[in-house]
């Protein structure tokens, strides 16, 4: 059982949140407050397993609760209108980052990733256990950046992902521009995963089924045609060596 506590200044997104989690019955509700100072005053008497939380609120906001929480074992879920903290949110370590109205699929999506982070927390680390494989979530969202700011892409709109310095460049299908992101190839593709993306390199992840042709070049860089991206993505023989290898294997599955 996953205890939870409800954070929103606005009542009636506290009770349709509320009711939303009633089909759950992995999750046991503790209560529901309307600020940052009314949960500090909870969480001193109570400690939930999880809080669900708004950003926009009186006072203080959402993401100024979070110092509070640096010594408590409690994960987080953001759940707010605003798509533009989602950055914040995910580098403070949130679970996942809901956005108004709550969609009842989408939050189903996210309990067995939260079952999974609260069950982690409380185990010992000498005891500490792989996670159970969870099913591929391809709803999932990452926070991205354009010309524009902020925006969310989906796990199933990803053709490609490239590593640049300190950062990330995204394709996504059907955008005319890679978008861009603060995160290291690694937690990519831990996030992914095979069997639909695959590292080609230190420097590059696809989405394999988004293939649709090869030029190959063995004296210099191949050529690949990817479903929903304007250009082809021209890779390194290291990076088509590799491709050789993953398609062959896959052929003799």
């Amino acid at each position: 059982m996953i205890s939870a506590l409800l954070i929103d200044d606005e009542a009636a997104a506290n009770q349709h949140l509320r009711q939303l989690l009633a089909v759950h019955p992995q999750v046991q509700i503790l209560g529901a407050v309307a600020s940052v100072a009314a949960a500090i005053a909870f969480l001193a008497e109570q400690t939930p397993d999880v809080i669900f939380l708004d950003v926009n609120m009186p006072g203080r906001t959402g993401l100024e609760l979070l110092p509070e929480l640096a010594t408590a074992d409690i994960a987080v879920v953001f759940v707010t209108a605003h798509e533009n903290y989602a950055i914040p949110a995910f580098d403070a370590g949130a679970v996942d980052y809901l956005v108004k109205p709550v969609n009842p699929q989408r939050l189903a999506l996210m309990i067995p990733r939260l079952v999974t982070a609260v069950t982690r927390r409380h185990q010992p680390l000498a005891e500490e256990a792989s996670p159970p494989a969870l099913p591929v979530d391809e709803t999932l969202s990452f926070p991205v950046c354009d010309s524009k700011g902020l925006r969310i892409c989906r796990r199933c709109e990803i053709v490609w992902i490239e590593a640049m310095q300190n950062y990330t460049r995204i394709q996504i299908k059907n955008h005319p521009t890679a978008l861009s992101a603060r995160r290291s190839m690694g937690e990519w593709e831990s996030l992914l995963g095979e069997p639909d993306f695959y590292r080609l390199s230190r420097f590059l992840l696809i989405r394999l089924d988004s293939l649709r042709s090869i030029e190959w070049n063995p004296r210099s860089q191949s050529r690949l045609t990817m479903e929903g991206a304007a250009e082809p993505l021209s890779i390194g023989r290291q990076a088509a060596a590799r491709l050789k290898e993953i398609l062959v294997q896959r052929e003799a599955q």
